[in-house]
């Protein structure tokens, strides 16, 4: 018999009130919500010791996301982040600010600027990813390499399941060097970091992954 742990307490706590409560399906479900809820946590302090807000992190992940030369109009991080456009202006002046990101002329088209990754943009958004990669690997230090590829293939299959009759948990992120033109900024992908789970950053989990 494992260890109790806290979970195991909540359900003999409920087990009192709930007479048909499963034990080991709110084992599970509410084991994956406190994880999800400690990736958050931890993520957000990995953040703070790098001096970035989530919000900061989320810009610079974006532009990284849509590849070099990580370029893209301000419209469309508006509607990649669901961010109000003076809101993301006022968070792009601080970006800018603090030499992250650029405004630079469309090179085809001068009336038009886009918000351009600087190498200290990359270089703090590639610290940040190493720390979240560290955190999460010591969340799964107690399983060994074949304990992982099973809990890998059993949530796949949760996931594929869930996603039979609905949209991807987890959409495809924006991509392509230059936005074209008129572009639709509800067009790319809401995921990742603030959206999961990002290295993973859907919904944040607090995941670094950009696949998220």
């Amino acid at each position: 018999m494992p260890e109790p742990d806290s979970i195991d307490r909540h359900i003999a706590h409920w087990s009192r009130e709930l007479s048909d409560l499963d034990p080991q399906v709110e084992g599970i479900i509410t084991r994956m919500q406190a994880l999800a809820r400690l990736l958050k946590r931890n993520k957000d302090a990995w953040l703070s010791e790098g001096g970035l807000k989530p919000w900061e992190f989320n810009v610079l992940h974006h532009l990284v996301a849509v590849g070099p030369p990580y370029r893209a109009t301000p419209s469309q991080l508006a509607g990649w982040l669901d961010t109000h456009p003076a809101t993301l202006t006022n968070r792009l002046d601080r970006l800018e600010q603090a030499g992250y990101v650029d405004r630079v002329h469309d090179p085809g088209d001068r009336r038009r600027l886009l918000v351009a990754l600087t190498p200290a943009g990359r270089a703090v958004w590639q610290e940040r990813m190493d720390q979240g990669d560290l955190s999460e690997r010591e969340l799964l230090g107690p399983l060994d390499p074949g304990e992982r590829e099973v809990l890998d293939d059993l949530l796949r299959r949760m996931v594929r399941n869930a996603e039979r009759d609905g949209p991807p948990l987890m959409p495809d992120w924006p991509s392509g060097p230059d936005p074209a033109p008129g572009a639709d900024p509800g067009s790319g992908s809401r995921a990742g970091v603030d959206s999961a789970a990002g290295p993973g950053s859907g919904a944040d989990t607090g995941s670094s992954r950009p696949a998220g």
